[in-house]
């Protein structure tokens, strides 16, 4: 199956590393115009660099900023940069998110709305900025990225598996809304992608070896595995797939231990 995105431009909202860099990896070899975010430019300038870098190697049009993605008028800055450039909004992937383990009587109500804000909000103000720009060419594709948690209770935060089911009824809202109007949308819901978030949360390989081996598929995910559906549900592959909610799993969340 030969996927293409010549021509076309993705928004990736958090792409400096991990899963929302190797989609946009996947899209830049597929000859798609990357627009992606990113947090924090001390922390991941060198990630947003070297993604900049990939691009200029392949020979296709990238832009990054450092971008406070539950800021509507940053968010809407973005947007409107895109827009100076010529670019469409033919893509939108959101994949900002961020937990550290937090024992539920620990949590307070800032811990709670900050992590609903970058897990749930800022979905919603990506999604607010960009949808009119699609519904006005009467066509788009949408990935949000989840979290398998959204079945399992998670491993410890009860913010983070509450905003990333939010997703699930967000996702079914654009899609009942926003379907007729030819712009698609679906959820991908990953769990133990190899990834530094999980080495930072599991540092000994023994703990991540531990942690493969109770999957049915025998080891850990890696982003790739997810970029990989990602870029078919946003290609015409996939252009009777739409309102879906997709476990990239190894078949863990159901079958494993």
């Amino acid at each position: 199956m030969n996927i293409t995105f010549c021509g076309k431009t993705a928004i990736v909202v958090g792409a400096s590393r991990g899963i929302g860099a190797a989609i946009a990896k996947e899209l830049l070899r597929g000859g798609c115009h990357i627009a992606f975010t990113y947090r924090d430019p001390q922390a991941f300038q060198g990630g947003a660099e070297k993604l900049e870098e990939y691009a200029a190697k392949l020979g296709v049009p990238c832009l990054s900023e450092a971008v406070n993605c539950i800021d509507e008028i940053e968010m809407a800055r973005f947007v409107g940069r895109i827009r100076k450039e010529g670019w469409s909004a033919d893509y939108l992937v959101y994949s900002a998110g961020y937990t550290s383990p937090m024992p539920f009587a620990d949590l307070n109500p800032t811990n709670w709305r900050q992590g609903v804000d970058i897990n749930l909000n800022g979905a919603f103000i990506a999604l607010h900025l960009v949808l009119p720009l699609m519904a006005a060419k009467k066509s788009g594709n949408i990935v949000l990225i989840g979290s398998a948690a959204v079945a399992s209770g998670g491993g410890g935060r009860a913010d983070y598996v509450s905003a990333k089911a939010g997703l699930e009824g967000l996702n079914r809202a654009v899609t009942r809304e926003y379907a007729p109007l030819g712009i698609r949308c679906n959820l991908v819901h990953p769990s133990l992608i190899e990834t530094d978030l999980l080495e930072q949360r599991y540092p000994d390989p023994d703990q991540r070896a531990q942690l493969a081996r109770g999957v049915p598929l025998g080891r850990l995910g890696q982003p790739e595995d997810v970029a990989h559906l990602v870029c078919f549900l946003l290609s015409d592959q996939a252009a009777y797939i739409t309102g879906q909610s997709i476990f990239v799993d190894g078949g863990r969340t159901f079958c494993g231990r």
